[in-house]
């Protein structure tokens, strides 16, 4: 048989708050759990009505539910299918669970409620919903992406084998793009990264490269996109521009305009010392690209894809809050 004081000590020991209430809904016990997640001595809660530890808004809806228990008293979990919370002595609430079960002794019948907090849990829960969200829109956001790809891609094609060489080459690109946001936990990519992993397919070139700028991070968006128009002005210089001539070389340079009452980003390419240049006879995926990428996604003014004779240049400028990560 049990006493009193095993009772006593076993509910103090319980790892959960323990409420015991009699049957008209007074706090007959606590335990010092109950003490902690509330914030009341148990001093103050003993012969005061339950409600007490109960949001003011659901007070009343907590009488009838009481008694529907004393009707019926048998153990079930409480609040199931909706959430139940807590008020701490100082007003806040929290999320909780509580299990009940009756409790007959010789002088009737009490209540014995476990008590958990589950602040933590519902923390969690809704980390993983944001998570949730987030890769349903780049998901989402990438497939657009691929589609718009394959479909400029094939438009301008010659050949299936063209199409998938260049498919597969700017799939590879987005995917570059991709690693180095997974590296940084997607809270962005820095211009360096995205330079070096767009010209290091092509052996031989980083030498030519001169790239020059403030340490930034870019937003995943804004870095899938300047990462995309890497890569196409990349394959271009290689193909027909500066990179194709041994004495080719690119200049690639940004910075942050802080005078504005908006931070402007600037970013350039300039390519030197290669064959002379010859404006297009027709509007490429490229040009189309960075057209795309300047003036719609990141509300950018673009002052040219310039085909100067000496080669070709590129200039993006923006608003630094769409493209930078602070």
């Amino acid at each position: 048989m049990i006493s009193d004081e095993q009772l006593r000590l076993l509910f103090e020991s319980a790892p959960n708050g323990m409420i015991v209430t009699d049957r008209a809904g007074r706090v007959m016990f606590v335990n010092a759990h109950v003490e902690q997640l509330f914030g009341y001595s148990r001093e103050e809660l003993i012969g005061k009505p339950i409600e007490i530890l109960v949001p003011e808004r659901f007070s009343a809806g907590h009488t009838g539910l009481r008694d529907g228990f004393a009707r019926d008293p048998r153990p079930r979990p409480m609040g199931a299918g909706r959430d139940l919370y807590g008020r701490r002595k100082d007003g806040d609430e929290f999320p909780l669970e509580i299990g009940i079960n009756p409790f007959r002794t010789d002088d009737g019948t009490f209540v014995v409620a476990s008590v958990v907090d589950i602040s933590e849990r519902k923390r969690h829960e809704e980390h993983i919903r944001f998570i949730m969200n987030e890769l349903s829109h780049r998901s989402k956001n990438l497939l657009m992406v691929v589609l718009a790809i394959a479909n400029q891609t094939v438009q301008r094609a010659i050949s299936f084998g063209e199409f998938q060489k260049l498919f597969e080459d700017r799939l590879l690109a987005i995917g570059r793009c991709h690693d180095l946001l997974v590296e940084k936990g997607w809270a962005g990519a820095s211009i360096d990264a995205l330079i070096s992993a767009q010209i290091e397919q092509f052996t031989g070139i980083a030498a030519r490269i001169d790239a020059e700028g403030p340490a930034i991070m870019i937003h995943p968006e804004a870095a899938q996109n300047i990462g995309l128009a890497f890569h196409e002005l990349a394959v271009n210089a290689v193909k027909y521009g500066a990179l194709s001539s041994p004495d080719g070389r690119v200049v690639i340079r940004w910075n942050v305009d802080q005078t504005h009452t908006t931070k402007r980003f600037r970013l350039t390419w300039e390519e030197q010392g290669g064959p002379p240049v010859d404006p297009p006879r027709h509007e490429g995926f490229g040009h189309k690209l960075l057209s795309r990428i300047s003036k719609n996604s990141l509300d950018g003014t673009m002052s040219g894809l310039a085909f100067r004779p000496e080669g070709l240049s590129w200039r993006l400028e923006c608003s630094g809050e769409l493209v930078m990560r602070h």
